[in-house]
């Protein structure tokens, strides 16, 4: 997995013939992604806390149903004492339905933030590589131009050579 750093760390390296990018741009961009992925890394660790603190006051409810169960049920319940008891089950009841519920929104909102980091670098990426791709394409079609240019000299400076030949033969 990438680290911040990693990303802060990378660098790219030039073309001999010409740059084969912009590297203002890259570096922009790296930027750009650098601060996203602090960002939904952040978010994730406060996210989780937030799980943590939740499930922590899940456990501290739980534990005071169960004590005021433990200590009711030697006793014979008296109808008041009964209705406590009853009022702290539905309390604790409903105080794990609500950690449950925010604890499933935590998990969803990090989700959704990971999944919109992830799609919006694998744009960036798929853009960065069509990009390259159209640069490859010119440097091709630009060697095959000095290739053909190469093969014209050639045959000029033969041509050339051949017609030195036939003067200096004939001048003998």
């Amino acid at each position: 997995m990438l680290t911040p750093a990693d990303i802060d760390k990378k660098q790219f390296g030039t073309t001999r013939l010409r740059e084969g990018y912009d590297q203002d741009e890259v570096d922009d961009f790296l930027d750009r992604v650098l601060a996203d992925y602090q960002s939904a890394l952040a978010r994730i660790a406060e996210l989780e806390a937030g799980v943590v603190r939740l499930r922590a006051d899940l456990a501290t409810a739980q534990r005071a149903a169960d004590s005021v169960t433990t200590a009711v049920i030697p006793v014979p319940p008296a109808a008041g004492a009964e209705r406590i008891l009853v009022a702290a089950q539905r309390t604790a009841d409903q105080v794990e339905a609500e950690a449950n519920v925010e604890a499933g929104k935590i998990r969803a909102a990090a989700r959704a933030d990971a999944d919109s980091v992830r799609q919006a670098a694998e744009a960036d990426r798929q853009t960065i590589l069509n990009r390259l791709e159209t640069e490859r394409a010119e440097l091709a079609e630009k060697i095959e131009m000095l290739r053909a240019r190469r093969a014209n000299y050639k045959s000029w400076l033969r041509a050339a050579l051949s017609k030195i030949e036939e003067e200096e033969g004939s001048d003998a």
